[in-house]
């Protein structure tokens, strides 16, 4: 044993000499000589491994750095390799590397590095040595996950190495310049909830980043959901790829293995100029939701496929600019009446197709499931026609939950009695009350819903609404659209005591007690969260010189929205005490988050104080810059003040035909 051991030593001996002698050669700079010494060093190991060591491995080992799997592919080379890891063979090819990058043979380099791993894949030396080259080569992630592979190969022997600080220390160094795909690196479910916060512009965008991404997204099956949703919005007057839009369509439509759910057309006319509306229907045959608009006016659906069902469909809109032709949207309604569940129609055909018995658009069949439905016959200034009556559709739907209407004409007697589920109504200032008479077939009195949960209509004149009389007293009013005019006499309102949302819109103020009798009842139940009254009356909840104090009931922890106006068209606002009122006023709703002043003359410390106090949000519509306001209560108190109004109120739908609304002084014209 000692015979080995000595003799080992001795065929050492000349490689220690050799190593020092060619790291004095080195630091001369005579680069040749000194390779040829280091050679000499490792040829004298004891492993006697030099001419076995294997130079062909980088493209293995670089791979398995990559795929961050270095273990696995050094214990498979374990049976092909002779591992040394004496000092001396070690220190020689360590040397002999940096001798070759003095001489800028950085692939000869490179070979001989990842056959260092290889031979001592517990060395640091041999992690230090290749990273610096894979550095100089600019594969700056590639060093990192080298450096980090490394340091957990090292620890597992050598936790105390002495050069195991180094190590670390370069791969922070290294870090901030590396980079890597986390598409490629991370599971495929963490990859699909990080493209799922994403809309559908950038994830067509997606394709384009590289050709890993291309693959993963539109091979992956746990991706192709991904493309089931598809919105597309085409606002621009020239679109850059109008002409390959349809094929682009199909191909999104193949990643999704031709499943398309969910279809969303914003500029109808510029995505169908290279199509046909029936092209696109006839491979979206598995829809779940359509929905189209046209931003810059009119555009006519004029062709379906023939013969064609959309037996899924729950959710059909044409929304603004989108105005199918009468037998287009019968074909288009009955190819889905089994399972439409949301209605939304915009701008209805010319009346002129309109049944003369039922006053609705013949060939309609029964929608058992409709729940929602909005409905808008488009106004016409030049030549006013006359618009469709509702009640076709009540017949049609008589399961209805939630209404939104305008620009029709409707029996509110009709509406309450053949909707018993309806909860949430909405009727815009444009619709028209149809006359009432005892030999109607309609004449099933209906009680109010008293389990509404939203109400929001618009109008001039809070008269003759709610009312019941017996015997009944039939008048027809033309200007008062109102929900429940359906008798003139002794006014009996209704007691909404869960009602969630509350809008009136008014030309001119309900009185105090109207206002209490509506009001009220939600307020004292807990469940009213928005109150939007425009205007307010102010002088039934203030007097004339706020001489009154505000009625007790007047109160709730539950709102958090509220609509303040009517106290400048009152001359209220040149008060003194208008400041304290309001703020008396705020006091009274202590979960208030956002409000609507509309063009009110409040001043700035006014609207301060109701950010201090705990408001988040502030519309308005005053013609005096609130720059200086918005900056402060963004910076101290991380609130909005907004010119504009509230976009969550139905009165502005942006699918609504375009004018300028009275009641929230605001055009919505300038809506999407």
């Amino acid at each position: 044993m000692e015979t080995a051991e000595n003799s080992a030593s001795a065929r050492e001996a000349p490689g220690l000499l050799a190593l020092k002698e060619g790291q004095e050669l080195y630091a001369q700079g005579k680069y040749g000589a000194a390779a040829k010494l280091f050679k000499k060093a490792m040829e004298s190991c004891s492993c006697q491994s030099y001419d076995k060591m294997r130079l062909d491995l980088s493209k293995e080992i670089l791979t398995g750095i990559e795929n961050n799997r270095l273990k696995e592919v050094l214990s498979a080379l374990t049976s092909q390799s002779k591992r040394c890891d004496k000092q001396v063979h070690v220190r020689a090819l360590d040397s002999l590397i940096a001798t070759y990058e003095m001489v800028f043979k950085l692939d000869k380099c490179l070979n001989l590095a990842t056959g260092m791993v290889n031979l001592a894949p517990r060395e640091p030396k041999a992690y230090l040595r290749l990273g610096k080259i894979l550095r100089l080569q600019s594969k700056q992630t590639l060093a990192y996950h080298m450096y980090t592979q490394g340091i957990e190969l090292v620890e597992r022997k050598h936790p105390h190495h002495p050069l195991l600080p180094k190590l670390r220390v370069q791969r922070d160094r290294v870090a901030p310049l590396a980079g890597f795909d986390p598409v490629e690196k991370f599971p495929i479910e963490l990859v699909r909830m990080t493209f799922e916060f994403l809309d559908f512009k950038t994830l067509c965008r997606c394709l384009g980043v590289s050709k890993a991404w291309n693959k993963i997204l539109t091979e992956s099956d746990v991706l192709r959901d991904l493309w089931r949703i598809q919105t597309y919005k085409l606002t621009q007057r020239s679109h850059p790829g109008i002409r390959r839009m349809f094929y682009a369509f199909k191909a999104y439509n193949k990643y999704s293995k031709n499943a398309l759910r969910e279809l969303s057309i914003d500029g109808l006319s510029h995505f169908l100029q290279s199509c046909r509306f029936a092209h696109v229907l006839e491979i979206s045959r598995q829809l779940k939701v359509l929905k189209l608009r046209e931003p810059r006016g009119s555009f006519r659906l004029d062709s379906l496929p023939p013969n064609f069902q959309l037996s899924q469909l729950t959710n059909l809109s044409l929304g603004y600019g989108v105005r199918p032709q009468a037998q287009v949207l019968e074909r288009l309604i009955n190819a889905c009446w089994r399972s439409l569940e949301e209605l939304s129609i915009f701008e209805l055909p010319d009346y002129a197709w309109v049944d003369p018995d039922t006053m609705w658009y013949p060939g309609w069949a029964k929608l058992e499931k409709l729940k929602v439905v909005r409905l808008a016959y488009p106004s016409r200034v030049s030549r006013p026609d006359p618009v469709p009556h509702l009640r076709g559709m009540i017949e049609l739907a008589p399961n209805v939950e939630e209404a939104w209407i305008d620009n029709l004409r409707y029996s509110p007697k009709l509406l309450l009695a053949k909707w018993p589920k309806l909860r949430n109504i909405f009727l815009g200032d444009r619709v028209s009350l149809h006359t009432i008479t005892n030999d109607d077939d309609d004449d099933d009195d209906g009680d109010y819903n008293e389990d509404m949960r939203e109400l929001h209509y618009e109008g001039r004149s809070p008269q003759s609404r709610f009312s019941t009389y017996s015997p009944p007293v039939v008048i027809s009013n033309p200007y008062t659209p109102w929900l429940l005019t359906i008798h003139v006499g002794r006014v009996v309102l209704p007691q909404l005591r869960r009602l969630e949302r509350l809008s009136i819109l008014l030309t001119w103020p309900l009185d105090a007690s109207e206002f209490e009798t509506i009001v009220r009842p939600g307020m004292e139940s807990g469940t009213l969260r928005e109150l939007d009254i425009r205007p307010l009356p102010v002088q039934g909840l203030f007097g004339k010189a706020f001489e009154v104090e505000l009625p007790h009931w007047f109160r709730s922890e539950s709102l958090t929205y509220l609509s303040i106006t009517g106290l400048t068209a009152a001359n209220l606002c040149q008060l003194r005490r208008c400041d304290d009122a309001l703020l008396t006023l705020l006091s009274r709703f202590p979960n208030l988050r956002s409000i609507d002043i509309s063009n009110e003359q409040f001043s700035d410390a006014l609207l301060a104080k109701f950010i201090k106090r705990g408001v988040k949000t502030i519309h308005h519509r005053a013609k005096q810059s609130k720059a200086d306001l918005q900056e402060w209560a963004a910076s101290h108190y991380n609130a909005q003040v907004i010119s504009r109004p509230p976009t969550h109120i139905p009165s502005m739908h942006p699918d609504r035909q375009r004018f300028f609304n009275d009641h929230l002084q605001y055009s919505n014209s300038e809506l999407p």
